[in-house]
């Protein structure tokens, strides 16, 4: 079938077949776009190829230059209109897009024809403005070989070279490139942060954790096997249970929604007052965007670099605090305590307001709380009887509670006692408050799974966790997590595949599947990609010039050294691959290439047992002996001396019959009879 379809093709006239070829690149160079781009856009470039490739078959005439004119300015005011701009990655690629479709509508001449493939190489480049991945690139390279063929066919005279010619002398000459690419992308001054960080579209929703808790929100996001961060440590990790990557801390309470206290709290002391205690722990973290400003460090961080000018808010957490919420990856190095004591000092209006509750709201949780106040206990007397009360009473940890009504703290302690964190932690921190303890809810991530492939840890959505932070006068801020009442089990193993008696999805299952298995390689891979490419920026640069001896310099004097070292590569390569063109010219002079293509054409009879080519003895003579020995392949032993009569004496400007009888020669497989 494949034959006859390549047949088929071969039939149709020159000029038709070298549209197909731009039809292809430029329908391949459109397409990583296509997820970026307005419905219409496309529509209207599969139109418009549709549309011509039927006026070449059909010989109809093009259309007039005042439509042509027309729909060029309807469809440049079609993509000003959709995207509101011209600027950035997605309207330019948009427009781009659109004006190739229109370009090869009008296209006329074998001119127009090159001149819409080189336009796609600038398409193909411009996908790159935007984050892309490892398949992006494999498609790419593939799609730029095969841009670079039609290049070649396109531009010839006569007839297209065989596929086998023209596939190998377009990645002959793509590999000519790559050393010269790979110098220039590792010495070519960066700015600071990547390429990639180009801006793009802002419209994509939020994902993870948000500035309010109500009852359910962390539990959808428990379902949810999206990935938050990416976690690389230095050395051996902390335990799975002590693994709380912290995130907002949520203080105001209406009864039935905690939300973040607005205006900041002095967050300069809260660094300066805590007390950090045994080895600390240094890891990476590569936070994926979420469309907020916040940052999660393991709990408690005292230590933090990077280019993303990360500070500490008032309730410990990190975060960019800039004007507009993130949308790119970061990354960042951090050291943290797990052991440490944040005794950050409260005024006495800052303890009224930890400890306030609605007047109206949890009533029995509030009974309940005043009954453990009569003996006149300590804080830590009333925490442990908090937590007793949770394990006394038939509780379960399960990601498909009930649902709560009007007063849901209450309903949970007293009713269903189902819940996920999000109802441990809030009925907790009501519980404390209401005994007189000022308290928080803190959101944030606990556990993770460990990629052995990569020797790092995944935190998804689905470890969003929440738990209690009491302020203790003579300890400060001290975690009390409900949860560990209720089902110890979620965190010491630091995982919410765990879903209580009533929900289980045993995680060792998930984790020794194959398809588990390929997922946590396949990630791998993608981190990498963005580590080492996406992330190849001036911090990398600066390393790689300390490790050859040029540490100390300030961003000018590193910028001059990359680009003189740039320089020098490029020299260097550019004269190295002319003296390697010179060399294979002189002994293509020496040795003739119709000759040594009928040398190898002879040593495969011979391998077949066709008697040895005596001296002397002309090309015709031996092939008609060749074809009395091998009578099946008399008709392929007689086409390809032709060819090399042809190729040897005749003249032969465009190489075409020289290449010819190249493929001739390299389809040719003799089997002796």
């Amino acid at each position: 079938m494949i034959s006859a379809l390549a047949q088929r093709s071969l039939d149709l006239p020159l000029e038709v077949r070298r549209l197909l070829w731009t039809a292809a690149i430029v329908v391949g160079a459109s397409l990583p776009h296509w997820p970026t781009l307005a419905a219409w856009i496309p529509v209207l470039l599969l139109t418009a190829v549709a549309y011509r490739l039927t006026i070449a078959m059909r010989h109809w005439p093009l259309p007039p230059r005042i439509l042509r004119i027309a729909a060029a300015l309807t469809a440049f005011v079609a993509v000003l209109f959709q995207y509101r701009t011209l600027n950035g990655a997605e309207a330019g690629s948009a427009l781009l897009v659109v004006m190739v479709a229109l370009k090869f509508v009008e296209s006329r001449s074998q001119r127009d024809e090159l001149v819409l493939v080189m336009l796609c190489y600038f398409l193909i480049f411009a996908s790159a403005l935007t984050e892309r991945g490892p398949l992006w690139a494999a498609y790419v390279v593939v799609l730029i070989w095969i841009t670079t063929v039609a290049m070649l066919n396109i531009g010839r005279r006569g007839e297209f070279l065989p596929h086998r010619i023209a596939a190998r002398t377009g990645g002959r000459l793509l590999l000519h490139a790559l050393p010269l690419a790979v110098a220039l992308f590792v010495l070519f001054p960066r700015l600071p942060g990547p390429l990639w960080a180009i801006p793009g579209s802002t419209s994509s929703g939020a994902t993870g954790l948000s500035e309010t808790m109500s009852p359910g929100d962390i539990t959808n996001l428990g379902l949810s096997d999206e990935i938050a961060f990416r976690v690389e440590f230095d050395g051996q990790p902390p335990r799975a249970g002590a693994l709380y990557w912290r995130g907002p801390s949520l203080t105001n309470f209406n009864g039935r929604t905690w939300s973040m206290l607005q205006g900041t709290r002095r967050g300069e002391r809260v660094a300066d007052s805590t007390e950090y205690r045994g080895d600390p722990t240094t890891y990476s973290v590569m936070l994926d965007p979420n469309g907020r400003n916040w940052a999660f460090a393991l709990d408690m961080a005292a230590r933090w670099s990077g280019e993303n000018n990360l500070r500490m808010g008032s309730d410990y957490q990190l975060g960019t605090f800039s004007s507009a919420p993130r949308s790119r990856r970061i990354e960042y190095t951090v050291t943290s305590y797990v052991d440490y004591r944040a005794r950050e000092p409260l005024t006495p209006n800052e303890i009224e307001v930890f400890r306030r509750l609605p007047d109206d709201s949890s009533p029995r949780a509030r009974a309940l709380a005043q009954s453990w106040l009569v003996d006149d206990p300590t804080s830590t007397t009333i925490i442990a009887r908090a937590m007793d009360y949770l394990r006394s009473q038939p509780f379960f940890y399960t990601l498909t509670p009930p649902a709560l009504g009007a007063q849901p703290v209450d309903q949970f302690l007293f009713e269903t006692r189902e819940g996920f964190c999000e109802h441990y932690a809030s009925a907790m921190t009501v519980l404390l408050r209401a005994a007189g303890l000022p308290a928080r809810v803190v959101m944030g991530y606990q556990g993770g799974e460990l990629n052995g492939f990569g020797g790092y840890y995944i935190v998804r959505q689905s470890d969003a966790h929440a738990w209690t932070e009491v302020w203790l006068e003579d300890e400060g801020w001290v975690r009390v997590d409900a949860v560990a009442a209720v089902a110890p089990e979620r965190v010491a193993l630091g995982s919410t595949r765990y879903g209580g008696s009533r929900g289980f999805i045993a995680s060792a299952v998930l984790g020794n599947t194959w398809l588990r298995q390929g997922m946590l390689a396949w990630d791998t891979i993608n981190t990498r990609w963005r580590t080492w490419v996406l992330g190849y920026g001036p911090e990398i640069q600066r390393a790689l010039l300390d490790r050859f001896g040029f540490g100390g310099l300030r961003r000018m004097q590193r910028s001059a050294v990359l680009l003189g070292l740039a320089v020098v590569a490029t020299v260097f390569f550019l004269a190295g691959l002319s003296g390697y063109f010179a060399w294979r010219k002189r002994r293509r002079l020496d040795v003739d290439p119709a000759a040594a293509c009928f040398a190898k054409f002879t040593r495969q009879l011979e391998r077949v047992r066709v008697r040895h080519r005596a001296a002397g003895e002309g090309p015709s003579i031996y092939a008609e002996h060749a074809a009395t020995a091998l009578p099946q392949f008399a008709v392929e032993i007689r086409t390809i001396v032709e060819l090399y009569l042809r190729a040897r004496y005749e003249p032969d400007a465009d190489g075409a019959t020289l290449a010819e009888l190249e493929a001739e020669v390299a389809a040719f497989r003799p089997a002796q009879a």
